[in-house]
């Protein structure tokens, strides 16, 4: 497996690829796209915070990379039909004159428009296209892509079950989460998190609070209130805090040895809006834990490297931060076989 990395600059390339990045995406938004698009997103995140600066940036990206891959994301969950034709013809010149290897895509007409435009190939389905089936992820390889980004809310034996010949598989490994299904979401986080506003969680710039199951007996109704917004706050990076200099939030370490038997080709370390620090603490983490998966570890043996790297052993092994929980299950069923 590939460890896939975020960039929002090209001054990132070198020390990602330093720290194991083996692939980078970024997003970049069309020259003049302002001019008939107005303010809406060529890409699900906000272009001044995570988006590469300009084309000739993205070439030296690509030149930097040399000969590790780079994805350039053309993924709003949707466009105004004006916006198709704009982005195929901008996406054929990412791929054919800057160099970059495949297109991120979400939105299925603009993924039918390119695969109508010969270039199937160098697609790649977004999350937010929530694939979440065999069904859906065949759908996808007779249209031609190449590889399937699957939905962070897939479980591991969803994942094992969706595997087909022909198309890769990419999952997420490290950062960024949400309560809910971001390819089921009709808004952006561009004017604040409206949707999870209820409140700060009781913790935040203090210690991480012990909070009852709300089945033991005796949890009343705060109890519940607090566990529910501590787990929130998990899946939302915890806050976009560290420990030890690596980053806490949403992680699927301990699963690497099951992605790797699903057949995932990529792991995905999501930020491109994040500093440089947090990506390069991020990439060494998972290079880390790939080693030891790539020697043979099982899931124990990399819930141990973690916890020795960060630290946050109650949220390691209570599984407060886990991508995959299922992985923790002491006799895991396992999905059909490929065909």
């Amino acid at each position: 497996m590939k460890i896939l990395a975020p960039l929002r600059s090209s001054s990132e390339v070198e020390a990602l690829a330093a720290a194991g990045a083996e692939e980078f995406y970024c997003g970049l938004t069309p020259p003049g796209w302002a001019a008939t698009q107005g303010s809406a997103w060529a890409n699900r995140r906000n272009p001044r915070s995570a988006g590469v600066p300009d084309v000739a940036d993205l070439e030296v990206i690509v030149a930097l990379a040399a000969h590790r891959p780079v994805y350039v994301t053309l993924n709003a969950p949707s466009y105004h039909a004006s916006a198709i034709p704009l982005l195929v013809d901008f996406g054929r010149r990412l791929l054919e004159e800057v160099g970059a290897r495949a297109l991120i895509v979400a939105e299925t007409e603009l993924i039918l428009a390119l695969a109508e435009a010969g270039l199937a190939q160098r697609v790649h389905v977004s999350s937010l296209a929530t694939c979440r089936n065999r069904g859906a992820a065949l759908f996808y390889r007779d249209l031609g892509v190449s590889r399937i980004i699957l939905p962070r809310h897939l479980t591991l034996r969803e994942v094992e079950a969706i595997r087909v010949d022909g198309v890769e598989l990419e999952a997420f490994v490290l950062n960024d989460g949400c309560v809910f299904e971001e390819g089921l979401c009709a808004t952006t986080h561009a004017l604040g998190t409206f949707c999870l506003a209820d409140g700060e969680p009781p913790h935040r710039g203090r210690s991480l609070p012990i909070v009852k199951d709300p089945r033991e007996s005796g949890a009343i109704p705060g109890e519940v209130l607090e566990r529910y917004a501590f787990w929130k706050w998990t899946l939302d990076n915890c806050g976009c805090s560290t420990s030890r200099g690596f980053p806490l939030g949403p992680c699927g370490l301990c699963a690497m040895p099951r992605l790797a038997g699903a057949g995932v080709a990529s792991l995905k370390v999501v930020g491109r809006e994040a500093s440089l620090a947090r990506k390069e603490a991020s990439v060494r983490l998972v290079a880390h834990a790939l080693r030891l998966a790539d020697a043979g570890g099982g899931r124990e043996v990399l819930r141990e490297a973690a916890i020795a790297l960060r630290g946050a052993r109650g949220l390691c092994e209570g599984a407060r931060l886990c991508y995959y929980p299922d992985v923790w299950e002491s006799s895991p069923r396992r999905g059909r076989c490929a065909c």
